[in-house]
């Protein structure tokens, strides 16, 4: 699975969210797990957990794995290297 070129990993952008990997069986697959500020209310939850953020203007992404296997409509792959030709993981 490749990740959207789109998603938004910048650590600290997002108060109250903590970036986590979907391991052991998906290592490479990540998400931001949100805060009970974001997901509970009266203490009841109303919103998710485990989100993606799109950094090209769709913000909140309910799904995770849907930014990895294209059922977004507007997925677009991640390079695959770093720049200088060495693969990423």
């Amino acid at each position: 699975m490749k990740p959207c070129k789109h998603l938004d990993y910048e650590e600290g952008k997002y108060s109250g969210c903590t970036l986590r990997t979907c391991a052991p069986h998906y290592p490479d697959v990540r998400y931001w797990e949100r805060g009970r500020e974001w997901t509970h209310e009266n203490g009841v939850q109303v919103n998710p957990q485990k989100v993606q953020f799109c950094g090209q203007g769709r913000g909140r992404i309910n799904a995770v794995f849907d930014c990895y296997d294209g059922s977004m409509g507007c997925y677009e792959p991640a390079d695959p290297t770093n720049g200088d030709g060495r693969k990423t993981t």
